[in-house]
């Protein structure tokens, strides 16, 4: 059993063993860690049913790239223009450069324009550079994404702690 949370480093990984889980009886997981897998498991289910639906609407010419990374992009994309700061292309890659290149990053926002789910917006300050903006048909689906996952922490124990015990300082991403 674990004495709170450890910051996940480099060495921690290298240094825990390969065996397998079943050879080692005492790297059992705690209740709220297994209430997390079992949210991750619910979730991954409830993905799974979504993309049906939206190949389904017959939006797509064809499937996603990635699930994860399209996804990770509505997010991002959505979060910064909810905060007031809309993010362009290239810093949208930046979140990905560890397993995408830009051009990746680039087609995948390609796909999602054509679809209707982003837009792209000049900067008034400086007409070389658009920003990516979510549309209204990403709002719909954005909004019964974020529900159902809302429901689905909720069916697992989650409970909503309300605004104020949100940390600003790591609530909205500064980049």
């Amino acid at each position: 059993m674990t004495s709170g949370p450890k910051k996940l480093l480099p060495e921690t990984i290298g240094a825990a063993s390969p065996a397998s889980l079943i050879e080692c009886p005492d790297s059992i997981l705690e209740a709220p860690e297994r209430a997390v897998l079992a949210f991750d498991m619910a979730w991954v289910q409830w993905r799974s049913d979504f993309r049906r639906t939206i190949a389904a609407s017959g939006i797509l010419r064809r499937p996603w790239r990635s699930v994860f990374e399209a996804d990770m992009m509505f997010s991002i994309v959505s979060h910064q223009w909810l905060i007031g700061r809309p993010i362009t292309l290239k810093e949208l890659a930046t979140y990905f450069e560890q397993f995408a290149t830009a051009a990746t990053v680039s087609r995948h926002i390609d796909d999602m324009e054509d679809a209707g789910m982003l837009a792209r917006a000049v900067d008034a300050n400086d007409r070389r550079r658009f920003f990516l903006m979510p549309t209204e048909r990403l709002e719909v689906i954005g909004r019964a994404f974020l529900q159902a996952r809302v429901r689905t922490l909720r069916d697992h124990g989650f409970v909503w702690a309300g605004d104020a015990a949100i940390d600003p300082k790591t609530a909205i991403d500064p980049a």
